[in-house]
């Protein structure tokens, strides 16, 4: 190849790399206690062009992370009320597959999108939770993967937490009941020995292709691999994920099926801290190995931005939590077996 298209096709590729988006409109903001946007200063934090933005019913414009009178999250969560729902978390399994989300790495967490309008889906359709509590069957849009868990259970905090937002109304006739508040679900995660939890291997392994990528993006500029003939072709663990995991559509179901949970009125828990939030914690951790929890730990303290610096959010520590926010005297309700009606 001439030598000079050669030098063009890679600076049209360098430049490409660093004027990719890194992460959404929020502002940096911060996990350490040395840095002037830490959590306790996140109010200054710019929050517009906010992901949640995208929703035109969610009142997400104005930083709420510094207001002490709204109702802030995370908490600890101990029961103070009877259970408001009258029936388990029930499922719609839709069409989606794991290839279908896009997974990402974020500076705050690990990430997971379904595709949201129809023209992206095509055929696919995001499973639903249908949670009671006076909401309607809602798509799962996102999920994302925090270190250490961001709640507490009666003082207790575990290794990690996975939380999934549910924003839009499955029925055409549901489509603005309550259309202003995110439904989130969570799970806790708690190491208990070697043996790894499938689940989450599962969604570790796409992340680790994601980060596989990304470092290939960003060698590229180093001399250390030639973007037209890498030392190992990027495909190898596309074509891994495709034979060994399991494109089963009722994938997110599994963390809630026969759960009981705390459910309270609370945030968002990075800016702009939104108080719109339906919180359902399950009571019960999920099992995970040490290695699962070390590999999460490690895709999060290597999160590379657009110019493929290493630019993570996290503390020292690699945590990406959220200190416990006051509970001002809210309600939390607690559902078991007793509770459902049906």
């Amino acid at each position: 190849m001439n030598s000079r298209i050669y030098a063009a096709i890679i600076i049209a590729y360098m430049g490409y790399v660093s004027s990719s988006h890194y992460s959404d409109g929020v502002g940096r903001f911060s996990y350490r206690e040395d840095d002037n946007r830490q959590p306790a200063r996140w109010n200054y934090v710019d929050t517009e062009n906010n992901e949640w933005q995208n929703w035109d019913a969610l009142n997400v414009d104005q930083n709420e992370c510094g207001k002490e009178s709204n109702k802030q999250s995370p908490i600890d969560l101990t029961k103070s009320s009877q259970c408001k729902s009258d029936h388990e978390i029930l499922f719609v399994k839709g069409t989606c597959e794991i290839e279908d989300i896009k997974f990402e790495i974020t500076p705050y967490s690990l990430k997971g999108t379904y595709p949201r309008d129809n023209f992206l889906r095509g055929n696919c359709t995001p499973p639903a939770l249908d949670l009671s509590d006076s909401f309607h069957a809602r798509y799962t849009n996102t999920f994302e993967m925090k270190v250490p868990s961001e709640h507490t259970i009666n003082g207790t905090r575990y290794d990690a937490e996975i939380q999934f937002s549910q924003v839009e109304n499955r029925a055409e006739e549901h489509k603005t009941n309550r259309n202003n508040l995110i439904a989130m679900t969570s799970r806790l995660l708690i190491v208990d020995g070697k043996r790894k939890n499938d689940y989450i291997e599962t969604f570790l392994q796409h992340w680790e292709y994601v980060a596989e990528l990304k470092e290939e993006e960003c060698n590229v500029g180093k001399g250390k691999t030639s973007f037209f003939s890498p030392k190992k072709p990027i495909s190898t663990k596309k074509n891994f994920l495709r034979r060994n995991l399991k494109k089963d559509k009722t994938i997110l179901h599994a963390p809630f099926r026969n759960q009981y949970y705390y459910g309270y009125r609370g945030s968002l828990t990075i800016p702009p801290c939104s108080d719109i939030v339906l919180w359902y914690v399950v009571d019960k951790p999920m099992k995970i190995s040490g290695s699962q929890l070390a590999r999460l730990k490690d895709l999060i303290m290597n999160y590379r931005d657009g110019h493929c610096r290493k630019s993570t959010y996290a503390n020292s520590d690699g945590h990406v939590n959220r200190p416990l926010q006051p509970r001002n005297d809210r309600s939390v309700f607690h559902c078991d077996e007793s509770d459902y009606s049906n």
